[in-house]
């Protein structure tokens, strides 16, 4: 997981979006089948540390644009995994900008970007999910769009 969180941020895009897509593949496949239980009975945080890193190393820099479809597909599944510790770190994530106004339009941002309605169904396949994923790839690239403006 370590050698993926490192590419996600690689100079490489080759190597970036397929450390994106991996990230995005544990996350979907837990959410569809709980194969990582186990393991996140003890390791809890791992898909929360991966939401954060996705976010600050590559959402949140300049080097987004290359990537922007696959940070997106990594981010819907992270997000699902647990919204509500996912909600928790953007959260905390936004209190490290230091002026309130920035703090409140990146929560603003977010509450446009995880619509419950699509977070609750990204496990789901066929014609359903393809609409959902596509929902929230409009979405996402809005959200960029938003937050770069007052960040980046």
């Amino acid at each position: 997981l370590e050698s993926l969180l490192f590419g996600m941020s690689h100079a490489d895009v080759f190597v970036s979006k397929s450390s994106l897509f991996g990230i995005g593949g544990l996350a979907r496949e837990h959410l569809k089948t709980q194969v990582l239980a186990g393991h996140l009975s003890v390791h809890n945080g791992i898909f929360d540390n991966c939401a954060r890193r996705l976010l600050q190393e590559v959402v949140f820099q300049g080097i987004i644009w290359d990537r922007l479809e696959p940070a997106g597909f990594a981010l819907l599944p992270l997000a699902a995994v647990d919204v509500n510790k996912f909600a928790s770190s953007v959260n905390e994530m936004s209190h490290q900008l230091g002026s309130v106004e920035k703090q409140e339009r990146l929560k603003v941002a977010f509450q446009r970007l995880i619509q419950p309605d699509v977070i609750a169904k990204v496990a789901s396949g066929g014609y359903e999910g393809r609409i959902n994923r596509l929902k929230f790839k409009k979405a996402f690239e809005e959200f960029v769009r938003e937050v770069h403006s007052f960040l980046v």
